[in-house]
């Protein structure tokens, strides 16, 4: 689905502060963005404003041109895929979790583990999908836990997914993992946006968003932002070198 932002700002309740100002972006169904940027930058921020989670205190955020602030949760919900920098998982088992705890679909919990690259992992579990996790997953690896977080994100029709440093936990395989489910998605016409600071997902993407003090200060196609970043880096180099 189409997704685009439209010079939004956002003010956390009871703060003098904007956190995000004139934020503006579009993407067309399929493509994908990367947003980096230092810390405290406010992409964790920008990620929530772009799953509905928070509204823009400015400005307007549209999923295949509808605002999203005007859309019911429980009718958005099911077309937005969404990792958060902390993974939460619910008490229950792998297929409650992937499956957003719904009425059991074993057929859709396949596909979404599967879409996720995930489901090789979940069949080595003790009872498979029927496998308890404990309490936010306590009896699985960090490296477990986000790929169900990742399958749960995928799981059904999914249209835009957004994800917050997934690959934090994931060793060098999920990440080879994730970067092929990303590009099966896109083949979907599923929108995927990452926050996140690796090399290895840059490279996989169609627009890169660099976000600083709350402001997009660079915003174009990957393969130009990719050759400007180097030059900067190059000149910077040199400076130092002189």
């Amino acid at each position: 689905a189409p997704f685009r932002v439209d010079t939004s700002s956002f003010r956390p309740p009871g703060t003098e502060k904007l956190v995000l100002s004139g934020v503006s972006l579009s993407l067309s169904a399929g493509e994908s963005l990367a947003i980096i940027g230092p810390s405290a930058a406010g992409k964790s921020t920008l990620a929530r404003l772009l799953t509905g989670i928070w509204q823009p205190t400015i400005g307007t955020v549209r999923l295949d041109g509808n605002d999203m602030s005007t859309w019911p949760r429980r009718e958005l919900g099911p077309w937005i895929g969404y990792v958060p920098q902390d993974v939460e998982l619910f008490d229950g088992t792998v297929a409650d979790n992937i499956g957003r705890l719904g009425e059991p679909n074993a057929e859709a919990i396949i596909a979404a583990a599967q879409r996720a690259n995930a489901h090789a992992r979940i069949v080595q579990l003790p009872q498979g999908c029927d496998t308890p996790i404990g309490d936010g997953g306590s009896r699985l690896s960090p490296g477990q836990r986000q790929r169900i977080a990742l399958a749960r994100a995928m799981f059904g029709d999914v249209r835009l997914l957004v994800l917050d440093e997934p690959n934090a936990s994931l060793d060098t395989e999920g990440e080879i993992a994730l970067a092929r489910a990303l590009s099966s998605l896109r083949a979907e016409g599923v929108t995927s946006i990452v926050v996140t600071h690796r090399p290895s997902l840059i490279a996989h993407v169609d627009k890169i968003l660099i976000l600083e003090g709350g402001h997009v200060k660079q915003f174009g196609p990957a393969a130009e932002l990719m050759k400007s970043m180097q030059r900067q880096a190059q000149a910077a180099l040199t400076e130092r070198a002189a």
